[in-house]
């Protein structure tokens, strides 16, 4: 009896610890929530009963039309199996709607797994065209980091050496609208396109038109990318392109505090014929100590329980009072604020960054 008790206690506890508990709480549960919220419409009843028996009643709704409609139909059939029982109080046909109910579930479950495997085969086809770490550079300190809201994301950063002939280094940052595989599949295209254009073109803004020719005809409508890609010079100026991204942040050394570096463009994909006389060229002096700032729209629009925004301001804020420190440890300064202020909130958006130091 000890024996059969032990060996369903270690199945039930194994690998368990409280940190697993605590994410099923704090990040699980609050995800899988709002992922059925999302299909649940909003009433417009004022009774507290009526407006609850609504609520839940929709939720159930969105919970059945997310299952596979033979499945839908067989939890049809236990679930009536089970009033069955308990209406005549027969255990044995309730013990066969239990078992009808797991059996179910096991296939609900090797379907997530099949699909977990998959995804985890992409992920790492994604981080590997993604640099493993910083880039050393004899004139800058760098720190980057990546981080998909779900198993695979739509953001991408890379540091590309220029073949012209100088000691040129292209740093570029993308963001593909919309989440998960699809954004994944584009960002994979990006790269692709990216690292062919750069072996034809010198400038940055002659790469970003070139590559915005090409992704416009791949492309589905409604689909773009956001991009800066910026060329770090051998002196102490950057060129800097926008493609609809974010601003650059530049934090100067000397005491003029913060500046945005937001020269004009359009995002990848939306248009090819607007694309090139929308774009504007900016010129970025560098003094040692001055703190570079290259980040996707997933940092400043992180949101909390309340679905209020980390914004610029926070960003600023963090960075300004650490950037006497190592790249690093601006990196590590940021994403610590970034996880008080979401709390137990799921992720909202994929989150990359790069920060560069002036040595």
């Amino acid at each position: 009896m000890n024996k059969t008790f032990n060996r369903i206690y270690t199945l039930f506890t194994s690998d368990l610890n409280l940190s697993e508990i605590e994410r099923l709480v704090k990040n699980d549960a609050p995800g899988v929530y709002d992922f059925y919220m999302r299909e649940v419409e909003a009433t417009e009843e004022q009774n507290p009963l009526k407006r609850g028996m609504t609520f839940i009643g929709n939720l159930i709704s969105a919970f059945l039309l997310k299952m596979h409609p033979a499945r839908r139909f067989f939890y049809l059939i236990i679930s009536i199996l089970f009033l069955y029982a308990f209406a005549i109080d027969d255990w044995a046909v309730g013990v066969l709607a239990f078992l009808l109910l797991n059996t179910l579930l096991a296939f609900e479950l090797a379907d997530k797994l099949t699909a977990k495997d998959e995804l985890e085969v992409a992920r790492e086809i994604q981080s590997s065209l993604m640099p493993p770490e910083a880039p050393s550079h004899e004139d800058y300190d760098i720190a980057c980091f990546s981080e998909a809201a779900r198993e695979v994301g739509g953001d991408y950063y890379d540091f590309v050496d220029a073949r012209n002939g100088n000691e040129d280094r292209y740093v570029v940052i993308g963001d593909v609208s919309g989440k998960g595989m699809g954004a994944a599949l584009h960002m994979v295209q990006m790269q692709a396109l990216l690292q062919n254009l750069v072996a034809q073109h010198e400038k940055p803004c002659e790469i970003l038109s070139a590559l915005n020719r090409n992704l416009h005809y791949v492309l589905p409508t409604g689909t773009f990318i956001t991009a800066n890609m910026a060329t770090i010079h051998a002196n102490n100026k950057i060129t800097l392109c926008r493609a609809g991204h974010m601003p650059l942040m530049h934090f100067s050394s000397n005491g003029k505090g913060c500046r945005e570096i937001m020269p004009a463009g359009i995002g990848l994909g939306l248009s090819p014929d607007r694309f090139d006389e929308l774009m504007e060229e900016a010129q970025v002096d560098v003094e040692s100590g001055d703190v570079l700032l290259f980040y996707t729209d997933g940092v400043v629009e992180m949101m909390n329980r309340e679905k209020e925004e980390y914004g610029e301001r926070r960003l600023k804020e963090v960075i300004a009072a650490n950037r006497s420190k190592s790249a690093i440890e601006i990196k590590d300064a940021i994403l610590s604020s970034l996880a008080t202020f979401r709390g137990s909130a799921p992720p909202h958006d994929d989150l990359t960054m790069i920060i560069m130091k002036r040595l």
